[in-house]
C-alpha cells in the first residue's frame, strides 16, 4: 500500500514539474505565431475564380488574373 502512494506522489511532483516547466519556457520557433507583416492579401482571378496572392496576380484595370492565357481570354 505504500508503494502505490509514493508511485502516486512521484507522479503528481513530476506532472506539477513539467507544467511548471512548460509555463516558464520560451515558445518554440515552429510553434510561435506568424507577424502580422507576414500576411498578404488574396485576391479572385476574373476569369475562373480562384484566388491567389495579390503579388503574383497579373492586374489589368481594376481585375486581377491567375494567368497571362486568363488575362487574354477575359478582353472585357
Amino acid at each position: 500500500m505504500n508503494l502505490i502512494r509514493v508511485l502516486i506522489i512521484a507522479l503528481l511532483v513530476w506532472l506539477a514539474y513539467r507544467a511548471i516547466r512548460g509555463m516558464l519556457s520560451k515558445p518554440r520557433p515552429g510553434k510561435a505565431r506568424r507577424p502580422e507583416s507576414l500576411s498578404t492579401d488574396m485576391v479572385r482571378c476574373q476569369h475562373c475564380g480562384i484566388h491567389i496572392p495579390k503579388h503574383e496576380a497579373l492586374p489589368r484595370g481594376e481585375h486581377y488574373y491567375c494567368s497571362p492565357e486568363h488575362r487574354d481570354l477575359d478582353q472585357g
